[in-house]
């Protein structure tokens, strides 16, 4: 009788032995198991390679805060930026708002002194640009206008401007915009009015809010409301393939074609991938991430809960996605999950799909040698 056989023979003093491998390779399996339902390619720090909180960012300038007030660095050269709020990318420009009445500032790829340092194009007198994004040859401002804002239009590298402002009748806080086929679309909150269904006068609640723009290059840019959702703002616009998502401290949503859809999830910051992939991240102590691929929702577990109140998220070309905040104490943290790694055939997940893949076709390989050996020998089975 052979070795295995007399392992698995009854009554065999062997048996208690094979019982407790077996007992250990399930309860190992079952740990790698848990272990392999945390998300991968999760580590501390940031891939911008700054040294404050990050506000903005596009690929080749970041916008952060340090001790000396807020600082841009574009390409490793640093300059003070003290009320800045937005860095945009602009075909080869890097646009940036300065906080300043009036100017906006750029670099890039000019052939020219702006090429390598900071230049300032007007945009009228008593306007302060917070949020900006072209359009072709048109760019839409999101600007501040007394307690709230409100959108202005111009035509870039127009040596005289002349921009043209929406009047809104409502009180609205604007804080993101991407272009789209038709103009923009524009996210943010909506504040209700004193008493408005018996709130608080001194404090009316404020609703996410998502707008079209679109402008024909004479009037004042015409605006259309998308949506009003729940209570909080909308801090995020992205594209993807079937459409836009829109995400917001109170819910998320699918955009396409003038329909909107809730999907139930809540975030503070969200990035989207180099996949088309938006990655959604919740307030301190949060434990899992939710990515948003079409209609396609995947929740994620974090290894840690989150430590840190996520203020700025962003991915780079390399699919590294950095998100950035502080905590209670206020103390700047940040930490970077790499977007490939949760698919890649090297993480435990993927060693453990490729493991049942390589076992079960194992199996299959014994079962069919075995059913043709039987077929070849005329053996009934």
């Amino acid at each position: 009788m052979s070795g295995w056989r007399r392992l698995l023979e009854e009554e065999s003093e062997h048996q208690w032995l094979s019982f407790a491998i077996f007992s250990i390779i399930v309860i190992i399996g079952s740990i790698l198991i848990d272990w392999s339902s945390d998300l991968s390619g999760v580590q501390e720090g940031s891939s911008l390679g700054v040294n404050g909180l990050v506000m903005d960012s596009t690929d080749d300038s970041v916008l952060y805060q340090s001790e000396d007030g807020n600082i841009i660095n574009y390409k490793g050269q640093e300059n003070s930026a003290q009320y800045a709020t937005c860095l945009e990318e602009y075909g080869d420009l890097t646009l940036a708002c300065l906080g300043t009445e009036g100017m906006v500032a750029f670099i890039g790829d000019g052939g020219d002194e702006c090429d390598t340092e900071w230049c300032q194009f007007s945009i009228g007198e008593n306007l302060t640009a917070s949020q900006i994004s072209g359009n072709g040859l048109a760019l839409l401002l999101i600007v501040q206008d007394g307690t709230s804002d409100s959108l202005a239009a111009m035509w870039y590298g127009d040596s005289n401007p002349q921009p043209v402002v929406s009047e809104f009748e409502e009180t609205m806080y604007l804080e993101t915009i991407i272009p789209t086929e038709e103009g923009w679309l524009i996210g943010g909150s909506w504040q209700a009015p004193p008493n408005w269904l018996g709130s608080n006068p001194a404090s009316p609640p404020k609703y996410e809010l998502i707008i079209e723009a679109t402008w024909d290059g004479i009037a004042a840019p015409a605006i259309e409301v998308v949506h009003v959702g729940g209570e909080g703002v909308i801090h995020g616009l992205f594209e993807t393939p079937d459409g836009y998502i829109a995400t917001g401290t109170s819910d998320t949503y699918l955009i396409s074609e003038k329909s909107v859809e809730a999907i139930g999830i809540s975030s503070r910051v969200a990035t989207d991938d180099k996949n088309g992939k938006v990655w959604l991240f919740g307030d301190i102590g949060s434990k899992t991430v939710a990515i948003v691929s079409g209609s396609e929702i995947t929740v994620e577990k974090l290894p840690e809960p989150l430590e840190i109140i996520p203020t700025y998220a962003t991915c780079d070309e390399d699919g590294m996605i950095s998100v950035h905040g502080s905590d209670y104490s206020d103390e700047i943290s940040a930490f970077s999950i790499d977007s490939n790694a949760r698919t890649s055939i090297t993480s435990l997940r993927g060693i453990l799909d490729l493991g049942f893949i390589l076992v079960s076709l194992l199996i299959l390989s014994i079962m069919g040698w075995n059913i043709t050996d039987a077929i070849r020998k005329g053996e009934v089975f």
